[in-house]
């Protein structure tokens, strides 16, 4: 008992002391994370309203029982020390929080937490703070990326929505409102997608390259999340003179037609794949916190890009190409856009002449 005891202290003693800052320490965000253009900068700078969120910086877990506290901070992960040092107080604070104010089980709620929290921070690349990560949209991204039974998906969904509900109350509108203005990911630029070109073309083995050049044509040229890259079967695809559309199946059924700029490279990934058969694969057992493509971007050979921040990117392709929004609308799965305000800073704006000639009506200038 009295070496519990001890191990709980110093366990403890590990977590930051309580401090005023209401952002975290640059050393805990996630290395992957990219800077704010300066667009973004701006808008973060302009005087809005911000919901009041649980500052996760240590002190909560600090003030449970030790013999709470202590199974909660010897808790291991299964992904990477480094991932998991960039996260770890927020996590342990955002279950410590949640089990002060509510009666969920810290232990379940740990083990639902923290791979919910790697995904959202260090593999999609949102901010660590709560307003940003622990919100519905978020949460229900989380859910419908995970192979998992619908009771099992519905547990994961009620403890997480129950942590937001502690943490992040009020970042929580309902579905008929606009969702968080730092919702969305900053879409990759043009010679960002161009470069991860050579990293699918680097990789170690040939299935490798497969799924390296499979995630990023479908990710940049269809904008298919991560669920629905891993189910493409050739049989699914048309190709024809007028270019490739792919069945897309899952939550969303569709059709997408990829950007013409990707053709080759897709093609080269479904090369020589029986038509009823898988393209990504057989893969080995996946963890249920994880779906194929988190899998394969913590194994394969460099930096993997981003599923969400490549749906981005082809999102402002079509919308700089002023395609129809009744076509992005089908071919993206939205049921709601709610948050398309929050492209247009990633827009090219058009000339004067251009616009007047828009608004006219009198085509372009």
């Amino acid at each position: 008992m009295l070496y519990e005891v001890a191990t709980s202290a110093n366990v403890l003693a590990q977590v930051p002391s309580m401090t005023t800052n209401t952002r975290p320490a640059p050393s805990t965000r996630p290395a992957s994370a990219r800077k704010r253009p300066a667009a973004s900068k701006m808008i973060d700078d302009a005087p809005v309203i911000t919901h009041a969120a649980v500052i996760l910086d240590g002190r909560y877990i600090r003030r449970l029982p030790k013999e709470v506290a202590a199974p909660l901070m010897r808790y291991s992960p299964r992904f990477s020390d480094r991932d998991w040092a960039a996260i770890r107080v927020f996590v342990l604070d955002a279950v410590a929080a949640a089990a002060e104010s509510s009666s969920i089980d810290p232990d379940r709620a740990m083990k639902i937490a923290a791979p919910f929290v790697q995904w959202a921070v260090n593999l999609e690349g949102l901010p660590l703070e709560a307003n940003a990560v622990f919100t519905r949209p978020v949460i229900e991204a989380y859910c419908e990326s995970l192979s998992l039974s619908d009771g099992s998906v519905g547990t994961y969904r009620s403890i997480l929505r129950a942590i937001s509900d502690q943490i992040a109350p009020t970042a929580n509108p309902e579905p008929s409102r606009p969702i968080s203005r730092r919702s969305i990911q900053d879409p990759y630029v043009g010679s960002e997608v161009d470069s991860f070109r050579a990293w699918a073309h680097g990789q170690h083995t040939t299935a490798q390259t497969r799924k390296a050049k499979l995630l990023l044509s479908a990710g940049a040229g269809a904008g298919l999340r991560p669920n629905e890259i891993g189910a493409i079967r050739p049989a699914d695809v048309d190709i024809s003179d007028s270019g490739i559309t792919i069945h897309v199946r899952g939550a969303a059924p569709r059709q997408v037609t990829l950007l013409a700029e990707w053709e080759s490279m897709f093609l080269e990934a479904i090369a020589g794949i029986e038509p009823a058969a898988v393209v990504w694969g057989d893969s080995p057992a996946v963890s249920k916190n994880k779906n194929l493509v988190t899998t394969f971007s913590e194994t394969c050979t460099g930096v993997a890009p981003i599923p969400s921040r490549m749906r981005a990117s082809w999102l402002v392709t079509l919308l700089d190409r002023r395609v129809h929004m009744t076509v992005i609308f089908d071919a993206s799965g939205f049921k709601q856009f709610n948050n398309l305000y929050q492209y247009v800073q990633y827009l090219t704006r058009p000339g004067r002449q251009d616009a007047r000639a828009q608004l006219r009506g009198s085509g372009r200038a």
